[in-house]
């Protein structure tokens, strides 16, 4: 049986958020920790970026936003949800690039920096992000009926790695 959405979307937030939640001890361990321990946080960090955050997104963008646009009768009504999902592959790109040296071994100032700030954009974008969609998620589940609710979830219900 397929459970709600409210909470397919509570769970798998939930999921995601505890990745989330962990940024900002890799932010601060880029400027105490040695090469080793850092590498590995990085490795596991990408992988969730892009094993489960970025196909988290493209599942909202297929499943959730047409719905909420035809239900506010507006085609551009999801556009600022749709522009931080923009930002976040950006970011998520620019960690990729940023964390390539640091995945190798070579951990600079310069680079430590660089990631930190990309860290913390990432952090503090996703933390509200995730709860802006966990209220539209509720909306469909009240005024779509179970069947688009069943729909969607199933959409959501992706694996979450890591």
């Amino acid at each position: 049986m397929i459970q709600s959405l409210p909470q397919v979307a509570h769970e798998h937030h939930e999921r995601i958020l505890a990745h989330v939640d962990r940024l900002p001890e890799l932010a601060d361990l880029l400027l105490t920790a040695g090469a080793d321990d850092i590498r590995a946080r990085v490795v596991a960090t990408n992988d969730f970026l892009n094993g489960t955050l970025l196909p988290h997104i493209d599942a909202a963008e297929r499943s959730v936003y047409p719905e909420l646009e035809r239900m506010f009768q507006n085609r551009h009504s999801m556009r600022p949800m749709r522009n931080e999902h923009d930002q976040v592959r950006r970011l998520v790109a620019d960690f990729g690039k940023l964390s390539a040296e640091t995945r190798e071994g070579r951990v600079t100032l310069g680079r430590s920096l660089a990631l930190r700030r990309v860290i913390f954009s990432l952090y503090a974008l996703l933390k509200v992000h995730l709860a802006e969609e966990e209220a539209y998620l509720r909306i469909i589940d009240r005024g779509g009926g179970s069947d688009l609710s069943e729909v969607i979830a199933a959409a959501l219900d992706h694996p979450v790695a890591g």
